[in-house]
């Protein structure tokens, strides 16, 4: 068997061939696609400075002056957002405390300011000179330009420079110490400053009158509508706040859907007044039927049971914030009897006295009841009992709240007169 030999030199030739083949032929363009100067830069010559070249979308630490809140979002997560921070979230609830009630709870739509006045900046905010790269933070998309120049994994990303010490034009809520006699001081605020209401509506709803004789449309309440998870030992039923009663209208009057009534009991009678009403609760008609009506219970003074009466709500008239003005020999009167019978005046207590709209007495108004001066010789001079607000008025008569004791004694008959009015 022959053995052929090949050279050195023929091996070399077979292989500048195959190289020459490579160069002309299909796998050529192959390797010439591979574009490696984009991957490894000329370290021979300085880079180019990308800086300078196209100016940025907005300046770094640029801070909107609002955010409109979103569903999911909170404090904590905005204040990352913007302040790359979470723990930087009471600043925010600092510049939005007329918005924001309870940190714990922002509702979407909000409109939440970032800064005290516009554009502010963060604190630290690089100088234009220094080239920084930010690093985004979690869950943060980050837009890349789809022309943007690789860089190499090994380059360096420089950290942010330190916080700037704050100045007096731009501090956070962590830069504020404050001593405990301030944080007291704080609580108690809100009580010392309360806004002056002359006449709440629970005030003046649950007050109480003298019907003076008259006539009143009353309703009867049938009783709860709902059966009790306890068996009843009497037939009588009760109901309290949200529950439903049944009501039978009276014959000369009729109710609607959305009235209001006034469910009330019958005290007892004075001598030339008429009955004393005692507000029990206020109830709203819900359902219309032929021999009834049903309603349900929105406020309570008192407990609600079979046989109580309803009456058609009065209108309150919200005072607004107007303070009664000291007058000097006011209108004069006397106590007709307390609402409810005590052996010693107390504060909240009603007492009627003898001056209603027809003398011109208005809601707000205030009374002093006094004991007048005897004027034998080692007694005492005048002496104030008992301040009244006037807090529901009749045509004669008026019902006032007690707000101040000089004297716990109170008896019909005693003398009042008008000490502060209510502007007309």
């Amino acid at each position: 068997m022959r053995r052929t030999t090949i050279c050195r030199s023929k091996q070399a030739a077979l292989l500048a061939l195959v190289a020459g083949l490579l160069g002309a032929g299909g796998l050529a363009p192959a390797l010439a696609a591979q574009d490696t100067t984009q991957a490894r830069p000329d370290t021979s010559t300085p880079a180019q400075d990308t800086s300078q070249a196209a100016p940025a979308p907005a300046p770094l630490g640029a801070l909107p002056a609002t955010h409109v809140v979103t569903t999911g979002e909170t404090l904590w997560s905005i204040a990352q957002l913007y302040y790359s921070d979470p723990l930087l979230w009471p600043e925010i609830y600092r510049l939005n405390t007329s918005l924001i009630d309870d940190p714990h709870w922002i509702y979407p739509g909000e409109e939440l300011s970032l800064a005290a006045g516009g554009v502010a900046q963060v604190p630290g905010q690089p100088t234009p000179g220094d080239t920084v790269h930010a690093v985004p933070a979690p869950d943060t998309v980050v837009a890349v330009a789809a022309d943007t120049t690789a860089l190499l994994d090994t380059t360096v990303v420089e950290a942010p420079p330190p916080a700037a010490e704050p100045t007096e034009g731009y501090q956070t809520i962590f830069d504020r110490r404050r001593t405990a006699t301030q944080e007291v001081r704080d609580v108690l605020r809100a009580y010392a400053n309360q806004p002056y209401r002359p006449l709440r509506r629970g005030e003046f709803y649950a007050a109480g009158f003298l019907t003076e004789q008259q006539r009143l449309p009353y309703g009867r309440v049938l009783g709860n509508t709902s059966i009790p998870a306890i068996p009843r030992l009497t037939d009588r039923s009760t109901a309290i706040t949200f529950d439903q009663i049944s009501i039978q209208p009276p014959r000369s009057a009729s109710y609607h859907v959305g009235d209001s009534l006034l469910i009330v009991r019958i005290d007892r009678d004075i001598t030339g007044w008429g009955g004393v009403v005692v507000p029990l609760g206020v109830a709203r008609v819900t359902e219309l039927q032929r021999r009834q009506v049903l309603a349900d219970v929105i406020m309570q003074f008192g407990r609600i049971h079979d046989g109580h009466l309803g009456l058609p709500l009065e209108p309150f008239k919200d005072p607004g914030e107007v303070r009664p003005t000291p007058v000097e020999g006011g209108l004069e009167g006397v106590v007709i009897a307390e609402r409810d019978l005590h052996v010693l005046a107390g504060p909240q207590q009603i007492v009627f006295i003898n001056r209603g709209r027809a003398e011109g007495v208005t809601t707000g108004d205030v009374f002093e009841v006094y004991r007048p001066a005897a004027g034998v010789p080692g007694t005492s001079s005048e002496q104030m009992q008992v301040v009244l607000q006037i807090v529901h008025t009749r045509d004669h008569s008026a019902s006032g709240l007690i707000l101040n004791i000089g004297h716990p004694k109170l008896v019909p008959g005693m003398p009042v007169r008008l000490i502060r009015k209510m502007p007309s």
